[in-house]
């Protein structure tokens, strides 16, 4: 494995308080908004509808 530097697309150089507000984020993330909610039900169909279209293996 190489060495991470500063221009590794591996590495993010974050200012403290950039960083604090990062992990803060992963800690405690936000409650889905109704647009995610509705992003998510219409991926959840398309799957629905890809698996009806799938002839089934015998």
């Amino acid at each position: 494995m190489k060495p991470a530097n500063d221009n590794s697309a591996d590495v993010t150089s974050l200012k403290p308080c950039d960083h604090q507000a990062f992990f803060e984020v992963l800690d405690s993330p936000p409650s889905p908004t109704e647009a995610l909610r509705a992003a998510f039900r219409r991926r959840q169909s398309s799957f629905v509808e890809q698996a009806s279209d799938t002839p089934a293996k015998d």
